[in-house]
């Protein structure tokens, strides 16, 4: 999925997506990685992991609800690409801002109003 899927950047993450069809009823799947290249201690990764799996639980209907409407399925991989620890209303902020430009870009039919860019 890495090489064949489309990518955006918002510092600190990157996201990787693949409109494709997956073996559930859930419009999306995603995986959060947190390199051990960027973030040395273990605690530490879990806590940056755990952050941003709660700002993306909390948002994801409203990505949910673009993919229904376009009638796709993908698959996400969300990357923390750097070695500070951000507080979890600019992990959220950030989080939606990426969100929002990757399904402006590759489904752009999917909302009637442009999502926030």
């Amino acid at each position: 999925m890495v090489k064949q899927g489309s990518a955006l950047n918002e510092a600190p993450f990157r996201l990787v997506g693949l409109i494709t069809k997956i073996d559930t009823t859930s419009p999306a799947q995603i995986a959060f990685a947190v390199p051990k290249r960027h973030v040395r201690l273990a605690n530490d990764r879990n806590r940056i992991r755990r952050l941003v799996r709660e700002a993306y639980r909390q948002d994801k209907e409203q990505w949910y609800a673009a993919l229904r409407v376009a009638d796709k399925q993908c698959a996400w991989l969300l990357i923390y690409q750097s070695s500070q620890t951000l507080a979890f209303a600019e992990v959220r902020a950030k989080l939606s801002l990426l969100m929002a430009r990757w399904l402006n870009k590759y489904l752009p039919n999917a909302t009637d109003k442009p999502m926030p860019s």
